[in-house]
Parts: C-alpha cells; structure tokens; sequence
C-alpha cells in the first residue's frame, strides 16, 4: 500500500539528520542529500597555501653588485662608523659602532636585517668604506685565486690590518693564505730582495715614513725592514713581509747608534752588496742571506753587515770589505 509523505521506518530505525529532519519526499529528498555530501566533502578539504617564492640569488661577484649593497647596508644601519665589511659571492655582511656596542647587518636569503656576530670593537680603526674598491668583486677575486691557487669558500673582508692601516683581504676556505689589496683595489703583490726591482718597491714603503732610519735591512725571511729613531731606548719598526702589506710598531731598541740618511742606501747597492758577499763568502745566495746596514758608533759612514748561509762579512756601502 502506498504512503504519501516521509518514509517513517528512517526515522524509526535511528537516522538522525545532523542539520535537521530530512523530507525525502519527491525529488527535494534527493537535492537535500546531494547537499549533504557537497557539504561533507568540503569540510574534508584542507585549503591550498600558495608557496612562498624563492629571491632570486644574487651574485655579488658581478660588477658594481657588491658596491650597491654596500650603500643598502649602510643606509639600514643608518652611519658610516664601520668596522669591518664582509662579502661571499651570495651574502654580504656590516659591522658598525654605536657608541661602544657593535651592531652587524647582513643581506641574507633576499633581505637585510640585524644579526647576531662576534665581532668586538677593541679600539680597532673606524671607517666610511664607500670609497673603498668594491667595483668589482669577481676581478679580486680572480686575482686572489691567481695568487694562492684556490678559489673555494671565497670570502673579502674590509678591515684593519695593523696600526689602522685598512685593507680589502680576501680568504679561503679551506684556508690557503690572505691575498691583500690596497684601498683601491690595487694587488699587493709578493717580492723577491733579489730582484733590484720589487726590492725598490718595498724600501719605498719602509721608509715612507722618514729617511732618517737607525737600522735599514734584510731579514732571513725575506722582509725589508727600517727602524726609525723613537722615543729613548725605542725604535718605530716597519717592515715588509714578502707576502703582506707593510707593518709599523714601536719595539725596544738593545743596540741604539746614530741615526743616518738612508737615501743612499738604494736597491741598486744591496743587491750589489749581496753579490760582494756571495763572492768574498764562496756561497751562494740560495743558501739564505741577510743585510743589516747601520753606522757603528765611532764610525764616520754606516756599513753593511751581510751574512750568506753561516758566513758573515763587513762592507762599506761601496762593496769594500772589511776587517772585523
């Protein structure tokens, strides 16, 4: 027998409707639980989050890329009072002083914030580096390369080197040697003491403070070194390593005498007087050799003491050996 209206066994058997009773009658019945299912399923779904977008690498050894963020690092930290600057091919790095605490901002994963850093400023030099060479990232460090024989884990740093003075200073990792730059950007290249070339080149720096030396010389590693009058029992020395810029630092003086005009103690005369002795000495330079040229007091003029492998000799700075 037919029944017109809801199907009262649904009901009966337990079916409760979550949202209320359900007419099944006719063909609302079947659009309410079309509904239903619609509804259901799409509480299931979990809403889609579109992705963050990668930055897009930025490489800093691209000409005039490292100079930009430079000036974007320094407007974020807001002054000039930098003490050291970092760059990677990829990441850039500021480290300036406010008062006496020091404030690091780096560019990272597409963006410049503040960060965490263990540098120290100790009275170290403070500086505006936007006039330092930074053009061109890539030739330092190709030059860098060139020098040491790696390019891996490359990294240029903008800092005080030693008595402020500042240079660019690239590094390896793993580590290999520092390779230095002027200000500029110039290469400080290595020298050799006997070529009379480069070995003008670093007299010129170690007396680029004053002529008037107590000590002018060559030391057993190769440095050129001059030591000028100080204050009483002390003597400002600078030096040139072979492979690193030129250093100045007051040291104790054990053996002052008079000072003198080292104009003429030129490349020309040491490497004349380094062959003098290789001669007189019947040893070759290969051996390793050092030159200190100093006037003794009593004597009119400065000598050279010069000694080649385990044997020493005194010359006038004309190449006449002495006795003693």
């Amino acid at each position: 027998m037919r029944q017109d209206g809801p199907d009262r066994r649904l009901f009966s058997a337990g079916f409760q409707d979550p949202v209320g009773p359900i007419l099944y009658s006719g063909s609302m019945g079947f659009l309410r639980l079309a509904s239903l299912v619609v509804v259901v399923a799409l509480a299931g779904c979990t809403p889609q989050v579109a992705p963050t977008p990668t930055p897009r690498p930025v490489d800093f050894t691209q000409p005039g890329v490292a100079q930009d963020m430079l000036g974007q690092l320094m407007a974020a930290a807001g002054t000039t009072r930098v003490i050291n600057v970092e760059f990677t091919a990829g990441e850039a790095r500021l480290a300036v002083v406010a008062g006496s605490t020091v404030r690091t901002y780096a560019y990272r994963d597409g963006r410049i914030a503040p960060v965490d850093s263990d540098v120290e400023w100790v009275g170290q030099a403070i500086f505006d580096p936007r006039g330092f060479g930074l053009g061109d990232l890539g030739t330092l460090f190709a030059e860098a390369a060139a020098v040491t024989g790696s390019s891996q884990g490359q990294k240029l740093q903008i800092v005080e080197y030693d008595s402020g003075h500042i240079y660019l200073i690239v590094t390896t990792y793993p580590e290999t040697r520092p390779v230095f730059f002027t200000p500029g950007g110039r290469l400080i290249g290595d020298f050799d003491a006997t070529d009379p070339v480069q070995l003008a080149g670093a007299l010129a720096e170690v007396t680029s403070l004053g002529w008037t030396v107590e000590r002018l010389g060559i030391a057993a590693d190769g440095s050129v070194y001059a030591d000028l009058p100080a204050s009483p029992g002390q003597v400002m020395h600078v030096v040139r390593n072979p492979r690193f810029p030129v250093r100045d630092q007051v040291i104790a003086d054990p053996t002052p005498g008079p000072a003198f005009d080292a104009r003429g103690v030129t490349a020309g005369v040491l490497t004349a007087l380094l062959a003098r002795a290789a001669a007189h000495t019947d040893r070759p330079l290969t051996d390793g050799f050092t030159v200190v040229v100093e006037q003794r007091t009593g004597d009119p003029a400065p000598t050279a003491l010069i000694t080649v492998g385990t044997r020493t000799v005194r010359a006038t700075l004309d190449g006449v050996v002495l006795a003693g």
